[in-house]
């Protein structure tokens, strides 16, 4: 299947986060990253990764180096980074297994006979993104998948997401742009970029509490996004 031979024709674009919104994979994926950044030996690693200015794998990685007076990365460093974070990622994962977020598997599937055409932008880098995409059998293309292993920063990360999309369905002006996701970055992000905006998480999830406090429309299942997308 590819991104452009969908059996309905797409005229706007959801864009999915996938940690917390698609796959329950944020802790394993943070404690592959403390790992990763702990082995960079930095004297005073700030480990509170939502304090950074980008809220990514890699500009997390940036940021902490450049405090820490290591300026000018190299692309080897940043790969070697990946490769480290993403052997770390792979060992969890085969030990512990990973969690859809409930029907989200179903979710994106059903997306495929709508007007939605579907892209994902994730923090996380690519092989790890890919990982768990594949370890949850949601069905993606490459094209489809935008990570940090482009884009440090989370807005420019979703707004050549809505590029993608537009490129991928063959859109010239889409009739609507939303994005889906689970944290106050994300609802920030569309905030500036001026694009709807739909939260996942329960009434008793802090990061559920903390989106409804913000005013955002925030549902505890995947299948609701789909009658939000509807008034879209």
């Amino acid at each position: 299947m590819t991104a452009n031979t969908q059996p309905v024709k797409k005229d706007s674009i959801l864009i999915l986060d996938i940690d917390g919104t698609l796959t329950d994979s944020i802790a394993m994926h943070q404690e592959a990253l403390l790992g990763a950044m702990q082995t960079l030996m930095l004297e005073h690693l700030n480990t509170d990764w939502g304090s950074y200015p980008h809220h990514t794998d890699t500009g997390i990685f940036a940021h902490a180096m450049k405090e820490h007076g290591r300026t000018g990365i190299s692309p080897d460093q940043m790969a070697s980074f990946e490769r480290d974070l993403g052997s770390r990622f792979s060992v969890l994962l085969a030990e512990r297994g990973l969690r859809e977020i409930t029907g989200a598997r179903t979710f994106v599937k059903a997306m495929e006979t709508t007007r939605w055409g579907v892209v994902f932008a994730t923090g996380g880098i690519r092989s790890v993104s890919r990982q768990k995409l594949h370890a949850v059998a949601i069905d993606f293309v490459e094209e489809a998948l935008l990570t940090s292993s482009e884009h440090a920063a989370r807005d420019d990360l979703v707004k050549a997401a809505r590029v993608r999309a537009m490129h991928l369905y063959d859109m010239d002006k889409p009739r609507a742009v939303v994005s889906v996701g689970d944290g106050l970055w994300d609802m920030r992000v569309a905030s500036a970029l001026g694009l709807g905006f739909v939260g996942i998480g329960s009434p008793d999830s802090a990061s559920g509490r903390a989106l409804r406090t913000q005013g955002a429309t925030v549902v505890d299942d995947l299948g609701d996004v789909i009658r939000c997308l509807e008034s879209s």
